[in-house]
């Protein structure tokens, strides 16, 4: 019997102590959160001529292509790099 009343008092105490190590825990994930930098958008210039006017656009993961004036541009948007272009027609 004094066994199962040992193992008990035992019990509560690993209750206590996970209980107070959770509440930690959880203050000092709120404590140790960094603020978030916003930084200025890129500017990415995608080499075409001025006027030209842009058929469409279609964005697939980090991939842009932009489809204007009888060719594709690839951008990369988290780079921001032009990655191809790609000449539909001869010119």
């Amino acid at each position: 019997m004094k066994i199962l009343v040992a193992s008990v008092y035992i019990m509560g105490a690993m209750l206590v102590v996970l209980l107070v190590a959770l509440v930690v825990g959880i203050v000092w994930k709120i404590k140790a959160r960094s603020e978030v930098k916003i930084e200025a958008p890129k500017v990415v210039g995608a080499g075409l001529a001025p006027g030209t006017a842009i058929d469409s656009v279609t964005l697939d993961g980090d991939r842009l292509a932009i489809r204007a004036g009888g060719e594709v541009v690839i951008v990369d948007v988290k780079r921001g790099t032009v990655l191809s272009r790609v000449r539909l027609f001869e010119q």
